[in-house]
């Protein structure tokens, strides 16, 4: 009978402490390719150093992939642009909630106009943007009316990826991008005449964020996996940095993982990234200057209505 017990006891230990056991506690992060996942690159690369559970990557084409994922509870942490983020936000009962800024400001606006003489060149022009409702083209509105440039034509009908070739090939004479989009046309146009008019962070007291961390609701009412949250948003901290400070290295990994990037163009752009970690209570005031932008543009772009403090994560 005793040793029918133990034996009973011992399967019982090894299955509670047994490395399968372990890995059954999972962390599900969603990434989007490209270049909002360049710092992931290094968390990925050294994922066994995270103690509380075993991450699980899942990476997206897109928002619209990753977002009913995120809201259904099979993702625990996902990045988004902050309109998008303060939008689910409001038509979702608050389901969510931004952890922190990890993207800011690196939007440029380029051109192969040798005659381009300020802001007011762009009067009658067309401008190809980044993106028909995200950043990028309401930052840049917000510019030129508040410069009161009109007749700006903004033509959304190239994708992001082909932005900079249409600028190098004259197709397009103006564009409004992100980077790694930037660093691509200025690497590979410099016979075009590429050349960059402008960061539109320039117009802002500070840098505007452009990228959160957010994370389900019901992931945060769950303490074991809260903790994991809390580890993973001071791993992600330290891979923003050592990102920040390695670009070549940071490159390969980003490579190697397949996030979208080459090696050379992830390096190449990584300076110019605006690569951060900021968490959420620190960020507010950056992330209610933003959406003050897209609420006086178009109140539905971020829900109709302002965040309250429930939208930040205050870490405890």
């Amino acid at each position: 009978m005793k040793r029918a017990f133990f034996l009973f006891l011992s399967i019982l230990l090894l299955n509670v402490y047994s490395p399968l056991s372990l890995a059954a506690r999972q962390l599900k992060v969603g990434l989007l390719n490209g270049p909002s996942a360049v710092p992931a690159a290094y968390l990925i690369e050294h994922k066994s150093n995270f103690k509380s559970a075993e991450l699980d990557f899942q990476i997206f084409s897109g928002a619209d992939l990753e977002l009913p994922k995120l809201l259904k509870g099979e993702l625990d942490i996902a990045v988004l642009p902050p309109n998008a983020a303060a939008k689910v936000w409001n038509k979702s009962n608050s389901d969510i909630v931004t952890l922190a800024v990890i993207g800011e400001g690196n939007i440029s606006l380029l051109t192969t106009d040798q005659n381009y003489n300020g802001l007011k060149t762009l009067a009658g022009k067309k401008v190809y943007c980044a993106g028909r409702g995200a950043t990028p083209e309401y930052v840049f509105r917000h510019i030129i009316n508040e410069m009161g440039i009109q007749n700006i034509n903004l033509d959304f009908s190239i994708p992001n990826p082909e932005l900079a070739g249409s600028l190098i090939s004259g197709k397009a004479q103006y564009i409004v991008v992100p980077e790694p989009f930037a660093t691509v046309a200025l690497t590979k146009g410099k016979e075009a005449g590429v050349r960059k008019i402008c960061d539109l962070s320039d117009f802002f007291e500070e840098n505007f964020p452009v990228t959160v961390l957010v994370c389900n609701k019901k992931s945060l009412d769950n303490p074991k996996v809260k903790k994991s949250i809390n580890e993973y948003l001071s791993l992600y901290k330290k891979a923003v940095k050592w990102t920040n400070e390695n670009p070549k290295e940071a490159g390969a990994l980003v490579e190697k993982h397949t996030l979208g990037l080459n090696a050379s163009i992830a390096a190449t752009s990584i300076p110019n990234g605006h690569y951060v970690f900021v968490p959420a209570k620190d960020a507010r005031k950056k992330i209610e200057n933003l959406l003050s932008l897209f609420m006086k543009e178009n109140p539905e772009s971020i829900g109709g209505k302002m965040p309250d403090e429930n939208f930040y994560y205050n870490g405890k």
